[in-house]
């Protein structure tokens, strides 16, 4: 390729980029509840090839982190952090892969960054502390860097919130949908500020995700009574939470009203979806007279019950696998 020809691919690429970039600020600013939620100052990387999990990739996003780290405009700290794939990715179970990939690679350069060297390796046998998976194997609090104090509600000031996000879902409705493989990361602390500030924002924005959750399993033709559903909403994620705790107790042979099988909404959903459907059977139908839109949605889809909650509440983690019928 002689020094003309070269040009000409640099800027091709170059402008495709560009693209890419215009693409998705174009799309954030049309959304509120994109993932991570507040739109603002972004910083753009248009990633190499990384196939491994390598010192040389570590080294590479230490460089990017404390740059992101460092970046202001106009005096004002740049909140986003937004990783774009040298390709698109072409399957979900692809996006997931790539995305952990990643997640352990972040994990090992901010280590790297604080000199904690044990911390890197860790990093790179994928065996920190700490976090925890679904039902499919997805990493259920993506934080990059110190994970908060549950106990005292801190959380570090430089820690980072994960996800990642793509085109290949059915549903633009849907929370994880973006028109172009995507990961962002945003400052873990704005979503604690968020929910101190404007309680009323987060509402909004979970049950925007779990309508879209809806109409990613069961297709954009679905109806749904939004305002029958927000009121229903909080029988089905009671329906969850006590499936959960009958589960939990039995594991650990203690009583199901114990306070102890009480758990988190993450870890409460993998038991959940890993319950018999008749469990949840028998809840709907002993609750039925207060389920009228759960009633609907399961004339509209033939769908069971469990199937139907479990899309309301699709999850969160490093990238969302779906569960399609």
């Amino acid at each position: 390729m002689n020094s003309a020809e070269s040009r000409t691919l640099t800027l091709s690429v170059s402008s495709e980029q560009e693209n890419k970039e215009k693409t998705v600020r174009a799309w954030i600013a049309r959304k509120e509840s994109v993932c991570p939620y507040a739109p603002g100052l972004a910083r753009f990387v248009h990633l190499p090839h990384i196939d491994t999990l390598s010192m040389r990739h570590v080294q590479y996003f230490a460089d990017e982190l404390q740059r992101f780290y460092d970046a202001r405009d106009n005096g004002k700290r740049v909140g986003r952090w937004m990783l774009m794939p040298e390709q698109e990715w072409t399957s979900h179970e692809e996006a997931h892969r790539y995305s952990e990939r990643l997640f352990w690679l972040l994990n090992a350069s901010y280590y790297f960054l604080i000199n904690d060297a044990r911390s890197v390796q860790k990093a790179l046998n994928q065996s920190l502390p700490g976090y925890n998976r679904g039902y499919k194997g997805e990493i259920l609090n993506p934080i990059v860097g110190h994970l908060p104090n549950p106990d005292k509600k801190i959380v570090p000031a430089k820690s980072l919130f994960y996800s990642a996000l793509s085109p290949l879902y059915r549903s633009q409705q849907f929370y994880r949908y973006c028109p172009h493989s995507i990961i962002p990361l945003v400052y873990a602390a704005e979503f604690q500020d968020l929910k101190n500030r404007n309680p009323s924002v987060s509402e909004r924005v979970a049950f925007e995700m779990a309508c879209g959750g809806l109409y990613e399993r069961f297709g954009d033709e679905l109806c749904i009574d939004q305002d029958l559903l927000k009121n229903e909403l909080p029988v089905w994620g009671l329906i969850i939470d006590r499936i959960a705790e009958v589960m939990r107790a039995k594991t650990q042979g203690l009583c199901s009203r114990s306070e102890t099988v009480k758990g988190c909404p993450a870890s409460n959903l993998s038991y959940f979806r890993l319950c018999n459907d008749h469990w949840v059977d028998s809840f709907y139908c002993k609750y039925s007279s207060h389920l009228n839109v759960l009633s609907d949605l399961l004339r509209q889809t033939g769908a069971t019950p469990k199937q139907i909650i479990s899309a309301c509440f699709a999850g969160s983690g490093l990238y969302t696998l779906p569960d399609y019928l």
